[in-house]
């Protein structure tokens, strides 16, 4: 089954939260700190939808 962009992105801002987490040089840490910030605001704005449409 192929993934949706939100859960993409989710799993991909949890990858880089664990390796952050694990980082021994702040740089590191640092980098996938912002790669997880990155992640997580493109899977906000993929995130599904409820459409509403009134019929006229």
């Amino acid at each position: 089954m192929i993934p949706t962009r939100y859960t993409y992105y989710r799993n991909r801002a949890r990858e880089h939260r664990r390796l952050a987490q694990t980082a021994i040089a702040p740089e590191q840490r640092s980098m996938h700190d912002r790669l997880v910030e990155a992640y997580t605001d493109l899977a906000r704005q993929s995130r599904l939808r409820q459409v509403v449409r009134l019929k006229a």
